[in-house]
Protein backbone atom coordinates (compact mmCIF):
# COMPACT_ATOMS: atom_id res chain seq x y z
CA UNK A 1 0.00 0.00 0.00
CA UNK A 2 2.67 2.51 1.05
CA UNK A 3 4.91 1.48 -1.82
CA UNK A 4 2.20 2.25 -4.41
CA UNK A 5 1.54 5.62 -2.77
CA UNK A 6 5.24 6.45 -2.76
CA UNK A 7 5.60 5.53 -6.42
CA UNK A 8 2.50 7.55 -7.32
CA UNK A 9 3.85 10.59 -5.46
CA UNK A 10 7.23 10.21 -7.13
CA UNK A 11 5.64 10.01 -10.58
CA UNK A 12 3.36 12.99 -9.84
CA UNK A 13 6.34 15.02 -8.62
CA UNK A 14 8.31 14.15 -11.73
CA UNK A 15 5.43 15.13 -13.99
CA UNK A 16 4.95 18.45 -12.19
CA UNK A 17 8.67 19.17 -12.43
CA UNK A 18 8.62 18.40 -16.16
CA UNK A 19 5.56 20.63 -16.63
CA UNK A 20 7.24 23.48 -14.74
CA UNK A 21 10.39 23.13 -16.81
CA UNK A 22 8.36 23.15 -20.03
CA UNK A 23 6.52 26.32 -18.98
CA UNK A 24 9.83 28.04 -18.20
CA UNK A 25 11.55 26.90 -21.40
CA UNK A 26 8.62 27.78 -23.65
CA UNK A 27 7.96 31.02 -21.72
CA UNK A 28 4.26 30.26 -21.35
CA UNK A 29 3.84 32.11 -18.06
CA UNK A 30 2.10 35.47 -18.13
CA UNK A 31 4.34 38.48 -17.72
CA UNK A 32 3.54 41.07 -15.09
CA UNK A 33 2.28 44.46 -16.15
CA UNK A 34 3.22 47.63 -14.32
CA UNK A 35 1.61 50.93 -15.09
CA UNK A 36 2.35 54.09 -13.13
CA UNK A 37 1.85 57.49 -14.61
CA UNK A 38 1.11 55.99 -18.01
CA UNK A 39 4.50 54.22 -18.15
CA UNK A 40 4.96 50.49 -18.59
CA UNK A 41 7.55 48.37 -16.74
CA UNK A 42 10.32 49.13 -19.24
CA UNK A 43 9.75 52.87 -19.04
CA UNK A 44 9.65 52.74 -15.23
CA UNK A 45 12.93 50.83 -15.12
CA UNK A 46 14.55 53.63 -17.13
CA UNK A 47 12.92 56.47 -15.18
CA UNK A 48 15.48 58.02 -12.79
CA UNK A 49 12.85 59.40 -10.37
CA UNK A 50 11.11 56.04 -10.07
CA UNK A 51 14.39 54.17 -9.54
CA UNK A 52 15.46 56.69 -6.89
CA UNK A 53 12.15 56.32 -5.04
CA UNK A 54 12.37 52.54 -5.09
CA UNK A 55 15.98 52.62 -3.90
CA UNK A 56 15.06 54.93 -1.01
CA UNK A 57 12.33 52.55 0.14
CA UNK A 58 14.35 49.37 -0.31
CA UNK A 59 17.54 50.63 1.36
CA UNK A 60 15.93 50.13 4.76
CA UNK A 61 14.66 46.68 3.82
CA UNK A 62 16.02 43.18 3.44
CA UNK A 63 15.70 41.69 -0.02
CA UNK A 64 15.57 37.92 -0.51
CA UNK A 65 16.21 37.52 -4.22
CA UNK A 66 15.75 33.74 -4.12
CA UNK A 67 12.06 34.01 -3.27
CA UNK A 68 11.45 37.54 -4.55
CA UNK A 69 10.49 38.95 -1.16
CA UNK A 70 11.22 42.34 0.41
CA UNK A 71 10.95 42.66 4.20
CA UNK A 72 10.91 46.13 5.72
CA UNK A 73 11.19 47.01 9.41
CA UNK A 74 9.91 45.85 11.78
CA UNK A 75 11.26 42.45 10.73
CA UNK A 76 9.23 39.39 11.66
Amino acid sequence: MYRKTGIALLVAGGLLTALNAAVLVLQLSASSNAAVGGMNADALAKDADFRSAVQTVVEACRVNVDIGKVQCPPYK
